[in-house]
């Protein structure tokens, strides 16, 4: 099957079609410039101010769950809202699998900017043994669904989205011809909608997620020398979305935005590469499901007799209590990366026995925050049910649980058997990914094991400190 993806990157092409939808690029900007390591980019011709539009991309031309009256003609839109797609990331996946499979789409010069997104993580992954297989070991069972990978890529729900795409593009194989409309070209449309797309978080009902051409083009950096504006949205000036130089511009410089510092897994699911600085600024994720799993698992391995699925019930219904108290986020925990050159220097100075005042110095109180975090989260899912709900009703956010040995020793068996799960499912993805084929795929996903094991390795040495 022959698609336009990528097929022409031409900055004239793309130039000539963005002034007919409205879009406007700076005409000192140079857009889809080949770089050594990330693709094309943008760069300044010459010297640019701060606060510079350097390209901008109204609402009209864009693709978006929101769609109205729209500069570029797009007769698969009536489909998705009568079907009322109620998954936003399904309704722009579909939007856009539309135009790449719809003859002279009014869209292929931008389409053929779009790179190909052969190396996604995407597939048949909830029958994958790398991301759901468990073993028995000395702290209990443990998962390879725990790992950050998984978390991340799990939640892209790519089954169950592929069930009801399937639903919606045989009702109209006008938009959508089932010869064409392949399981393989939804999974690279998603992970290319995934990689480009913008939201606007602080609008209720109007996050996104967005495909704004021009925008898209734009390298990340955390050291980033533009923003995203949004203006006009009134009755006078139509809503556009602005990418504006965030500091002055040098000749040559290239433009860059930030991602966000979301951790190295989501960079690896969402935009398939994962850099130094990404592994610098990664944190460990504890999903409300990963919570429930290992404390269930404890649980397990304590008992002679376990009722687990009752076990599974109250644990979810502490978390419910914990979420709405504001000890967890909807997502979970999140433990930032600790500095490991100063805990290595200071565990060497004082020996094991070191305590967490050693580095306080040397640690961000936010990520002190987030391990008092992680502390009372377990603390309250693993204690008795008469105590949790004694807590409960005299505690609030600001409470601390003391730091006993007995805690130190939960915490540390947590991190052990997280440690343990990653362990296992780099040894699966290195077993599972061996040839040449899987070679990016096996890369990235080794990139990010190893930075979880790196922070477990941390934390837990930081935890030990504390005994």
């Amino acid at each position: 099957m022959s698609v336009c993806l990528g097929t022409d990157p031409s900055p004239q092409l793309f130039a000539s079609w963005a002034k007919k939808q409205g879009i406007f690029l700076h005409p000192d900007v140079a857009f889809l410039v080949p770089t050594k390591t990330m693709g094309a980019g943008v760069f300044a011709r010459r010297q640019l101010p701060k606060e510079t539009v350097i390209v901008s991309c109204p609402f009209s031309s864009s693709i978006s769950p929101y769609a109205g009256p729209s500069t570029v003609e797009a007769p698969c839109v009536k489909a998705l809202n009568d079907t009322q797609v109620k998954d936003n990331v399904l309704y722009v996946t579909l939007r856009f699998m539309a135009e790449v499979l719809r003859p002279s789409s009014p869209w292929v010069p931008w389409l053929k900017t779009c790179p190909r997104m052969l190396d996604h993580l995407f597939g048949n992954v909830i029958d994958d043994k790398a991301f759901c297989s468990a073993t028995c070991t000395s702290l209990g069972t443990v998962s390879t669904r725990w790992t950050c990978l998984s978390q991340q890529l799990l939640e892209m729900n790519v089954s169950q989205r592929w069930g009801l795409a399937e639903e919606i593009m045989k009702r109209y194989p006008e938009h959508w011809p089932e010869d064409r409309a392949t399981f393989p070209l939804f999974c690279e449309c998603l992970a290319l909608v995934l990689s480009r797309n913008f939201h606007r978080e602080n609008v209720e009902g109007r996050e996104g997620p967005y495909l704004l051409p021009g925008l898209d083009m734009v390298n990340h950096s955390f050291e980033a020398n533009a923003i995203l504006e949004i203006r006009g949205g009134g009755r006078k000036h139509s809503l556009t979305f602005c990418l504006v130089a965030s500091k002055e511009l040098r000749r040559g410089e290239q433009v860059l935005l930030s991602y966000g510092k979301i951790g190295a897994a989501r960079f690896a699911v969402e935009f398939q590469f994962v850099t130094d600085s990404v592994v610098g600024e990664d944190m460990l994720r504890f999903s409300v499901d990963v919570i429930v799993d290992i404390v269930a698992a404890i649980m397990a391995s304590g008992e002679s007799t376990n009722d687990t699925e009752s076990n599974v019930r109250m644990l979810r219904q502490r978390v419910e209590r914990l979420q709405r108290l504001g000890f967890l986020f909807d997502e979970g925990l999140y433990i930032s990366r600790l500095p490991r050159t100063s805990i290595n220097r200071d565990l060497d100075a004082v020996g094991s026995s070191c305590s967490a005042s050693t580095w306080g110095a040397e640690i961000a109180p936010a990520t002190v925050k987030d391990v008092q975090r992680f502390f009372n989260v377990f603390h309250l899912m693993t204690v008795s049910t008469g105590e949790f709900d004694h807590l409960i009703h005299t505690i609030n956010r600001d409470w601390q649980v003391k730091r006993t040995d007995a805690l130190m020793t939960l915490a540390s068996r947590v991190i052990a058997m997280r440690a343990e799960a990653a362990h296992l499912q780099l040894n699966l993805v290195q077993e599972q990914f061996s040839g040449e084929e899987h070679s990016s795929r096996r890369r990235l996903m080794e990139t990010v094991l190893n930075s979880e094991l790196q922070m477990l390795d941390t934390l837990q040495e930081y935890v030990k400190g504390m005994c």
